[in-house]
């Protein structure tokens, strides 16, 4: 069958090959995608750094650019949360809110309260979560406390770096901020938590592997099956975790 040059064209244009000018350094290109901006990874990245760059340089302006950090001892002046890894200095109260509160000073896009009415984060399919007794509200996952639109947050297990945002909502746990930051900066007892985890029977794997070094070794399908029976062990676990941040506020 013979294609004419115009058909070529039009198959050409329907795929959004399309001569752009890179937003970043001025060259031109072939953008693969309607949105694509710039003519190379690079140019992307130059441009992140140059924004992180801009926002720290508003925030010293401004007299932002040094909050404290939250040392033991310090508690949330509305709720009273006692754990440092969830602490935040805010501007507004000039003191540390939790995670929790400090969302509720600013409340997250329109489109996400409007997805939060029509039933998220119960919807997201494949998502660890704990949809809370009959006629309750949702709850986080780890804490099991009731959470609202404004606070629950999308936890990846496995890092997107790391392949995870190929996994979809499968690799989604839904937490409440509080927790979210604990499992950000809580690296240490969390991997702690995880090598135990590792060396039970609740490994889908146990006995045969057992060690980090065999779990890096796996695939993204197999590492996704063991995350999430992790995540069912360190729900049990959570209050455990949550005496052991703690402690050197107690002092013991």
């Amino acid at each position: 069958m013979f294609i004419t040059a115009k058909a070529v064209i039009f198959q050409w244009d329907a795929m959004y090959y399309k001569k752009r000018i890179c937003a970043y350094c001025g060259k031109e290109f072939y953008a693969t995608a309607p949105g694509q901006k710039y003519c190379s990874y690079e140019c992307r990245e130059r441009v992140k750094k140059e924004k992180r760059r801009e926002y720290r340089r508003r925030r010293i302006e401004r007299g932002r650019g040094r909050s404290p950090k939250p040392k033991p001892g310090d508690k949330c002046i509305k709720c009273g949360y006692d754990i440092p890894y969830a602490l935040e200095y805010s501007h507004e109260v000039n003191g540390f809110l939790c995670a929790n509160c400090h969302k509720l000073l600013h409340l997250g896009s329109e489109r996400r309260m409007r997805n939060a009415v029509r039933g998220y984060p119960v919807k997201l399919l494949g998502a660890l979560y704990d949809p809370g007794f009959p006629h309750e509200p949702e709850r986080c996952y780890l804490c099991k406390q009731p959470i609202t639109p404004a606070i629950w947050e999308e936890h990846h297990m496995i890092l997107k770096s790391a392949g995870g945002d190929y996994l979809g909502m499968n690799n989604v746990v839904i937490v409440c901020a509080n927790c979210h930051r604990i499992l950000t900066r809580a690296n240490d007892i969390i991997e702690r938590y995880f090598v135990k985890f590792l060396n039970s029977e609740l490994n889908p794997y146990y006995p045969h592997y057992t060690t980090l070094d065999q779990y890096e070794r796996f695939g993204l399908a197999i590492k996704l099956e063991i995350i999430r029976s992790f995540y069912q062990f360190l729900r049990e676990k959570w209050n455990e975790i949550l005496s052991q941040l703690r402690r050197p506020i107690d002092g013991s």
